[in-house]
């Protein structure tokens, strides 16, 4: 597909100079007149986007671990994330990894912001109008959504958000050389649930239909379960999560009759659970099938997760530990994805929260139905004892999916600890609890170009 680049007064995306928001792309550029031209263009510019880039997410996580190994290019790139440094950018041997997430979401921001404001002057139909409005605000949201769970403070509770640190709200629609600060926490949560609410409004004024590499109704349905898990407001977490259940457009992956083997796949076109898909999951950080190189694998913690009946644990890695539920070759299509078994785990979260327990265990069977061999089914004692259950789940069914670093922000913010080999030694690295490592510094080419900014600054790693 030929990509199609919006030009706001040919500046926008032939100029040379950028702010720190945009980084302009030199390749073919038209300037749209219809609005099939800018739905194009939202496609090719940010749901197809073809670099992963918060690759890192995983290595921060008890999801994986350091295996030693001749030194590979990407376990020193990324072992100032996997070790949580002061500067994660900052490899060994000299090997750095550079954060692009910050300019690569605020670039996503600042196409929406252009194609926001023009498509009412475009050439379409009101419907067409209503639909790339809708997918466009999602989008945006999105974006704000990944910035503030990188690089803002975790969200704790309503009045801790009011003075807690966000990220910067850039609405500019023209390059230019402004300064940003940060907005408060509160603030963010905000622009994010105001962009949701009018994406919604608009996909009610569209017509329904299945396409996985489109945002729709359903998938904001399931984004505003997350969000409003993320904010602990489990009545409304609950009451979307039901809005994507009970349609029943779509049906959770029968791993029992899907036939899939060690060729095949779980993130797959043929998947029928798979609401959304966007953007690229690259495992290049695993090791390439040859024992003199190595990196991080999938942890035996996360493997000691899953019984011996379990078919994801053959399903979600294979025999070496790397990750087998993307296919390196389909990741474009088939990356970051919005399913249907999220919103049963967020509503079996918000129902344990609401004192509703044994009904969050009810939602968890129901995914362990469609996943495992024999006696698939669990029981809780009490709350605690759900909860726990809960987020085991969870954790086992989104693995890989770059949920657990969030996940963990929100839970509690645990110890984690890390060991990381060189030939004969180990060095073992933690987490603590609480610790302000859980956000990432800004960029340090952000950091240099906006003196003023606020950085959260995290402690040295011992």
């Amino acid at each position: 597909m030929k990509n199609i680049y919006f030009i706001l007064a040919i500046l926008v995306l032939l100029t040379q100079e950028c702010n720190d928001f945009l980084e302009p792309k030199s390749q073919d550029k038209v300037v749209p007149k219809t609005v099939s031209q800018l739905r194009e263009l939202l496609l090719g510019e940010i749901i197809q986007n073809k670099k992963d880039y918060t690759e890192y997410l995983s290595v921060m996580t008890d999801d994986f671990a350091d295996q030693d190994g001749n030194q590979y290019e990407y376990r020193n790139q990324l072992w100032g994330y996997y070790t949580w440094q002061r500067e994660p950018e900052e490899g060994r041997d000299l090997a750095t990894r550079n954060d692009e997430a910050w300019s690569e979401l605020y670039h996503a921001i600042f196409t929406c912001n252009i194609i926001i404001d023009k498509t009412p002057s475009m050439h379409g139909t009101d419907e067409e109008k209503n639909q790339l409005l809708a997918e466009t605000y999602f989008l945006r949201a999105q974006a704000y959504f990944e910035l503030i769970n990188l690089y803002g403070e975790p969200y704790e509770s309503a009045e801790q958000a009011e003075k807690a640190l966000g990220v910067p709200i850039n609405e500019e629609i023209t390059i230019m050389d402004n300064i940003y600060s940060r907005e408060t926490l509160a603030k963010v949560y905000a622009k994010i649930e105001s962009d949701l609410h009018e994406s919604i409004t608009r996909f009610k004024n569209t017509e329904w239909t299945k396409n996985v590499v489109h945002p729709s109704l359903d998938v904001a349905y399931l984004f505003a379960s997350r969000l409003h898990l993320y904010k602990k407001e489990y009545q409304s977490a609950k009451n979307y999560a039901d809005s994507v259940i009970n349609n029943e457009r779509y049906q959770l992956y029968d791993l029992h009759t899907a036939g899939l083997t060690s060729y095949s796949y779980f993130i797959n076109k043929n998947n029928p659970e798979i609401m959304f898909c966007y953007g690229m999951a690259s495992f290049d950080f695993i090791y390439n099938y040859s024992s003199t190189y190595a990196t991080y694998l999938v942890s035996d913690k996360i493997i000691s997760l899953f019984s011996n009946d379990d078919l994801r644990k053959t399903t979600f890695w294979d025999k070496n530990k790397k990750p087998h539920k993307f296919s390196s070759t389909n990741s474009q299509s088939y990356g970051n994805t919005y399913r249907l078994s999220e919103a049963y785990l967020n509503r079996a979260e918000a129902l344990v929260f609401l004192g509703k327990w044994e009904s969050a265990i009810t939602d968890i069977n129901t995914i362990r139905e469609k996943r495992i061999k024999n006696d698939y089914e669990i029981t809780a004692t009490n709350r605690e004892d759900a909860l726990n259950k809960v987020w085991e789940e969870r954790r086992r069914e989104l693995c890989f999916e770059k949920h657990r670093w969030f996940d963990l922000r929100r839970q509690g913010m645990p110890e984690l600890r890390h060991i990381f080999t060189n030939g004969g030694s180990r060095k073992e690295y933690i987490l603590p609890t609480g610790s302000k490592s859980y956000t990432l510094p800004i960029p340090k080419k952000i950091r240099e170009q906006n003196k003023i900014i606020v950085n959260i600054e995290r402690p040295e790693q011992q």
